[in-house]
């Protein structure tokens, strides 16, 4: 495989694998004998892993051969143990570092640094190979793939049955177009090549250029090695032969979660640019088996993970031997390697009284577990994820220090990592976002990718809040969002709702939004993108145990979630609200009354499609009513919020006609509205009324009417 930095069409993986097979005529076949046990997921969906408590279910031993020609190109350790970290951090997936994203999977692969060489001896896990001396004796520090890769590897490699190898050469050069042989003008074009699992033993590894590796600065080298090694683990690329057929599984990358992509992308584009895939989904460079920079690389998915995790545990795999358990203990690595500690903690804001999890992602397969919460009392002090109460409201610093069986330890602290509240909110809970600072008080953005997430939106003129009502509101400019399927969340500050057990009564969380999702396609691009329709989603959550864990109240996405009377807006149109391109809908809390504290959770999911606002988040008590008169009859629901009427129906009703009326009948206020359509509407109430208590009817010319009352507070 070769990683080009420039924009061109052609990739190495396939003339490499020609060279191997010109030398060993038996490769087709043994790569089909691992292609045969590798796994078809159906779920063609991108998928993501929450935090959990798994540790590393493989670790595959390490050894890096630095061939230098001075000081100036040599690797040092520290460079060494920095792209080892890169690589746990990414195929670990593990919180708060740069292998965390919104999207994507945990391999639960994890590659451990040798400290024991093939001899028994201790080592650091770094040989280093001067190119012009034995066994090398090379007469430039330039490095020919084509001439010299068997013979490097099999005069410096150690036992690939018990080690992967990585090789970091001062200067990659490849062979240009026709040629056998390279050429000093064409070098440094690749970072790295790697090959399958089903390659023969001698070449097997990866090899990178020293240019291309951690530490060198360059837009495209941090996970330069964290590419080469997917390879290592019978992982195409997404682009492999172009957009394929409609069986994924045969054609492609072989994975179905990783959309078809005409060609290699060597930047983040919004497009379509196959058909073939089923259900069509947009194309998704971000995966780290494309070509894009270091920075926008974000995720691995499920699909390549069970194939990674298939051809780890074929036999006739090249890594079948060395990711054995028994093979730690001989190599020096997972529990007899280096260690370093890392933990993420949910909720990061929590409340006093409430359980806060703590999850310890640690390197180096960690038996020994020591937490100092600063006075927050964990269930258990020296188990990897222990659950912590903190009895007062402040700010916490966690340490954990981890040891393994090596006795090697490492301590991490996180200064200022928790906050506790001890604030609750009465009903009613009121955010329109009109305040200055955001998030409002007590409020919290979760952004696991660091990137965009929910924003304070001011617009003035004219007024884009709700309904035209006000000037703010939140939104997530999904449009300008091409992380897809990455998630944001703003969690609501905690809710008292244990007063309210009165069973006529309601809790009900309302909300309003705006969207339209977008419909793109240009078929005059290179290569051309068809035509599609990019969604998001939003969904509500609700939390009893301060944001511990979630469940799932209401989710809408694509042209469901829509507001805008065209659904998508076509082309590369931005989307901005106007009055009537709000919406308002309603969700039952009564599951939840009587406890305290309660959150609330709104999650945006990004599909690069157009930009999501909300506003008028509301929890408060309704006494409603529902009437259904026939089964062929529209269900209408009423319930008011002063100074505001809410109204739901099934279907669309014609001759409306409301009114308000006081407690003996007479008409307060009365409006014929004519058509009313199937979904939810506001509709306003005098605000002039004196207290007492007040009957609301709605009725069409169908029959079908619903009446609520109320109390109008003095």
């Amino acid at each position: 495989m070769a990683l080009v930095l420039a924009q061109e069409s052609w990739c190495g993986l396939d003339s490499y694998e020609r060279l191997l097979e010109k030398e060993y005529p038996d490769l087709p076949l043994r790569r089909l004998i691992l292609e045969a046990s590798a796994p078809i997921l159906e779920n063609q969906r991108l998928q993501y892993t929450e935090m959990g408590c798994t540790p590393s279910r493989y670790v595959i031993p390490v050894v890096f051969h630095v061939v230098y020609s001075s000081s100036s190109d040599s690797i040092p350790f520290s460079r060494i143990w920095g792209q080892m970290l890169r690589l746990f951090e990414d195929f670990r997936r593990v919180p708060e570092t740069a292998g965390y994203a919104g999207a994507g999977v945990d391999m639960e692969i994890e590659f451990s640094l040798a400290t024991k060489d093939p001899s028994g001896n201790p080592t650091t896990g770094v040989v280093y190979w001067r190119y012009d001396q034995p066994p090398l004796n090379w007469t430039s520090r330039d490095f020919c793939r084509e001439t010299q890769d068997y013979d490097m590897k099999q005069a410096t490699g150690w036992d690939r049955n018990k080690y992967l190898n990585i090789w970091i050469v001062p200067r990659l050069c490849v062979a240009p177009t026709g040629s056998s042989t390279c050429s000093s003008t064409n070098c440094g074009s690749v970072a790295g090549y790697a090959y399958f699992p089903s390659s023969p033993s001698s070449v097997y590894g990866a090899v990178i250029g020293s240019s291309y590796f951690w530490g060198s600065g360059l837009s495209r080298s941090i996970r330069t090695t964290v590419h080469e090694v997917g390879h290592n683990l019978n992982l195409y690329h997404p682009f492999q032969g172009g957009c394929g057929s409609s069986n994924c599984a045969t054609s492609g990358d072989r994975v179905c979660d990783t959309p078809p992509t005409a060609e290699s992308n060597f930047s983040v584009r919004r497009q379509n640019t196959c058909t073939t895939d089923f259900p069509d989904l947009p194309d998704n460079p971000r995966n780290i088996m494309d070509y894009v920079n270091d920075v926008e690389m974000t995720h691995f998915s499920a699909g390549q993970r069970a194939r990674a995790w298939s051809a780890i545990n074929s036999t006739s795999s090249r890594l079948y031997p060395l990711t054995r358990a028994a093979n730690q203990a001989v190599t020096g690595t997972g529990p007899y390697g280096y260690v370093k500690a890392y933990f993420s903690a949910r909720p990061r804001v929590g409340c006093v009284g409430q359980p806060v999890q703590v999850y310890s992602y640690s390197l180096g397969m960690p038996h020994v577990y020591q937490w100092d919460f600063s006075g927050g009392l964990p269930d258990d002090p020296t188990a990897s994820c222990p659950q912590v109460i903190f009895s007062q409201a402040g700010t916490y610093d966690v340490r954990l220090i981890v040891e393994n069986l090596s006795g090697r330890r490492d301590t991490l602290l996180k200064t200022g990592y928790i906050q506790v509240l001890d604030t609750v909110y009465s009903l009613p809970y009121r955010e329109g976002f009109e305040g200055t600072s955001f998030p409002p008080v007590h409020t919290w953005i979760d952004n696991p990718d660091g990137g965009r997430t929910w924003e304070r939106f001011r617009n003035t003129n004219p007024p884009r809040g709700a309904y035209g009502a006000s000037q703010t509101s939140m939104r997530l400019l999904f449009y300008n969002y091409s992380r897809y399927r990455e998630k944001d969340s703003w969690i609501s500050a905690p809710l008292d709702l244990s007063p309210y057990t009165d069973p006529d009564l309601s809790v009900v969380l309302r909300f309003s939004w705006a969207y339209a999702c977008l419909t793109y396609e240009n078929t005059s691009a290179n290569p051309p993108s068809y035509l599609l329709d990019y969604v998001d989603s939003l969904r509500v959550y609700v939390s009893t145990d301060c944001g511990a864990s979630w469940t799932l109240l209401w989710e809408k996405g694509g042209r469901d979630l829509a507001t805008h009377p065209d659904g998508c807006l076509a082309g590369l149109t931005s989307f901005l609200p106007t009055n009537a391109t709000w919406m308002t809908d309603s969700v039952s809390l009564d599951a939840y009354k009587g406890l305290s504290p309660v959150k609330i959770r709104f999650e945006g999911v990004s599909g690069w499609g157009n930009n999501l606002f909300l506003d008028d988040i509301v929890v408060d008590t309704v006494r409603r009513t529902t009437t259904r008169l026939l089964d062929q009859a529209p269900l209408i629901e009423m319930y008011v919020a002063a100074p505001d009427l809410y109204v739901y129906t099934s279907k669309a009703l014609e001759g409306v006609r409301w009114g308000v009326y006081d407690a003996l009948g007479r008409a307060v206020y009365e409006q014929t509205i004519g058509w009313l359509g199937a979904g939810h509407h506001r509709l306003a109430l005098p605000t002039a009324l004196p207290a007492g208590l007040y009957i609301v009817r709605l009725e069409s010319a169908t029959g079908s009417s619903t009446t609520v009352r109320y109390w109008q507070a003095p």
